[in-house]
């Protein structure tokens, strides 16, 4: 059987974080599995003038090397230090479902745990968490329980994936596949995700995802990358940030710890036609029956 081993990439002075990971690993079992990788620190190497554009590389180079590093036989866990790890974590993702998932999707290089989708996929990735978490419909039902998993989708990333690589899983293949893609020099200037979103729309690069999300990050958690230092053409304005790390929250295999109250007033009024609107109660009518 296929061996099962992981990393959680961690700053030395992210030390707070350090002792959440550590913490929530013991909770599931899972701390003799999961170890710690020290973080390329881009305030203290890298090779731009721009701190921003150090701390994207260094990121970059921390999920390189976590990679590159591990057993080339085993299937690795890779996880940033700001996620939240499902309590059902364990009981989906082990030596024995990876062994099923390699022999089911022939070829695959890795699957993600979490991502921030392309926004025409959110509805049906909420109905997909919907239908494998079937106890969210108890109003009366609180606590863990909820948020049970009786289910798991296993989609294509390719029509799903748009960014962000907090947890994800990389096969052996994945391991020989990424090897060569990072030996190709890409610009060092591109975020890990991007290349990993880059790779996967042109087919170098087959992935899928798991829904629910069974790890992701808490929401609105503050980066340790400086975006204050980059472009800010190339990115998402903080109402869109917010709204994407709500959807997260919102696919994740556990409480989604959101405040509705404050998400309230990033919601817009519906521009769409009536048709639009008649249409989607269909949709979701439609769902009901199956």
């Amino acid at each position: 059987m296929i061996k099962l081993d992981g990393y959680f990439i961690n700053l030395d002075r992210s030390e707070d974080r350090l002792a959440s990971v550590i913490s929530q690993l013991e909770e599931i079992g899972w701390a003799q599995r999961v170890q710690r990788f020290p973080a390329v620190d881009g305030r203290l190497e890298g090779p731009f003038d721009n701190v921003g554009e150090n701390n994207v590389w260094a990121c970059r180079r921390s999920h390189e090397r976590a990679i590159l590093e591990s057993d080339k036989d085993a299937a690795t866990i890779i996880l940033e230090d700001d996620v939240e790890l499902s309590r059902y974590l364990p009981e989906i993702i082990n030596e024995g479902i990876i062994e099923h998932i390699i022999e089911s999707h022939s070829g695959i290089d890795m699957f993600f745990l979490d991502c921030a989708p392309y926004y025409d996929q959110v509805p049906q990735l909420l109905r997909a968490a919907e239908r494998s978490m079937t106890s969210r419909a108890q109003a009366d039902l609180n606590g863990a329980d909820r948020h049970a998993v009786r289910g798991l989708a296993f989609p294509n990333a390719h029509s799903v994936y748009a960014f962000c690589a907090a947890a994800y899983v990389v096969t052996p293949k994945g391991k020989e596949t990424l090897r060569k893609l990072f030996e190709a020099g890409p610009d060092i200037r591109y975020p890990i995700d991007i290349l990993y979103r880059d790779w996967i729309a042109s087919g170098a690069l087959k992935a899928n995802i798991t829904v629910p999300f069974l790890a992701t990050a808490k929401y609105m958690s503050p980066s340790t990358i400086s975006y204050q230092e980059l472009d800010q053409s190339q990115l998402l304005n903080n109402r869109n940030i917010a709204l994407i790390s709500a959807v997260r929250r919102l696919l994740f295999a556990g409480d989604p710890a959101l405040d509705v109250n404050a998400i309230e007033p990033l919601l817009c009024e519906s521009r769409d036609s009536s048709e639009y609107r008649l249409g989607m109660r269909v949709y979701e009518s439609l769902w009901t029956e199956l």
